[in-house]
């Protein structure tokens, strides 16, 4: 009778464990209610037998006739169907019109392909054809862009180390003539540590705000009017995974939280890529991208079965590139 008790208790302990440990491990909103998790399963590439693969690609763009990839490492634009299929090269390397030194950011306004040239400091118009229509020069190394209207043009810059005069976002108009900047870089007495602190991740919606959600240690999502004035500061969840790594700077050893490692924007939601540690502990891309709306609640948790690196969607069908620079297309499961 009494072994009879002491298995009944062993039980209910073991019983009460599960329960903190089911509590523990799955992921809560603010609100309290459960983060759900969906699955994702991998569509075919129809256009193409090879595997599309890139050299060091650093924007993926969702645009009406397939996917947009900045290839930095090529000095130029692809434009692949999203089977896969390559259906257009823009630019080739050079300093000269329609030639490129490392495109990064991308957008599409009105039809037309706006290009951050970072090394030749300029950012190029091109045709849905790929025709240079225009271009005009920047006093710095644009990296990430963003079109609010034909005459208001954002890009983004990497403050000089030490020098917080500059600023991280500049609105141009379409002949390269300064509107406004915004947004003060994070001083630092560190230059690696001034230049992680100050990388950023840059969006806009359909009513001409645009979005900015630094990469480190800062997680809420800056609202910006199209005048350069930040009128809201979206908090994350609270919830939401960050991963703290510690870097040996020459200052000594500092911590540093790694917030998202790329970004997507689509009907009023902010698609986040969390980032996860490798076997060797290091922090890098993950494999779970967190759907968040404008209040910054998390709405749901996306899994996919292996690490991406960039991200485009339209809210079910995802595009990625993964760690190895491959494309990849998956839709959302019900």
């Amino acid at each position: 009778m009494a072994e009879s008790k002491e298995r009944k208790g062993l039980l209910e302990r073991v019983g009460v464990w599960l329960l903190l440990a089911f509590f523990i491990t799955i992921p809560w909103s603010a609100s309290g209610q459960p983060v759900r998790s969906r699955t994702v399963r991998e569509m075919p590439l129809e256009g193409t037998q090879d595997r599309p693969f890139f050299f060091k690609p650093f924007a993926l763009l969702l645009s009406p006739d397939g996917l947009l990839i900045s290839e930095s490492g090529e000095n130029c634009l692809k434009l692949i169907g999203t089977d896969g299929r390559l259906k257009m090269t823009i630019g080739q390397p050079g300093q000269g019109p329609g030639e490129f030194d490392f495109p990064q950011g991308m957008d599409i306004y009105d039809n037309k392909i706006y290009v951050a040239d970072s090394f030749n400091r300029q950012v190029k118009i091109f045709s849905p054809q790929g025709k240079l229509l225009s271009s005009f020069r920047v006093e710095l190394n644009p990296v990430h862009l963003a079109v609010i209207e034909a005459e208001r043009i954002v890009v983004t810059g990497r403050p000089a180390p030490f020098n917080t005069k500059q600023s991280i976002l500049y609105c141009y108009d379409s002949r390269g003539t300064l509107k406004w900047q915004a947004i003060e870089p994070v001083p630092s007495s560190d230059k690696a540590y001034f230049t992680l602190i100050n990388e950023i991740f840059l969006k806009r919606d359909a009513q001409g705000n645009i979005f900015v959600l630094h990469k480190y240690d800062d997680p809420q999502i800056l609202k910006i009017n199209p005048q350069g004035k930040i009128t809201e500061e979206i908090k994350l969840d609270p919830t939401y995974p960050l991963k703290k790594v510690v870097l040996p700077l020459q200052s000594g050893k500092k911590s540093i939280a790694v917030v998202c490692w790329n970004m997507a924007y689509y009907d009023d939601k902010f698609y986040l890529l969390s980032p996860d540690s490798d076997s060797r502990g290091d922090v890098g891309p993950g494999k779970e991208v967190y759907v968040i709306n404008r209040q910054g609640k998390i709405l749901e948790k996306i899994i996919f079965p292996r690490a991406i690196r960039l991200l485009a969607t339209d809210g079910t069908t995802f595009y990625v590139l993964s760690t190895e620079d491959e494309f990849f297309v998956y839709r959302v499961e019900p």
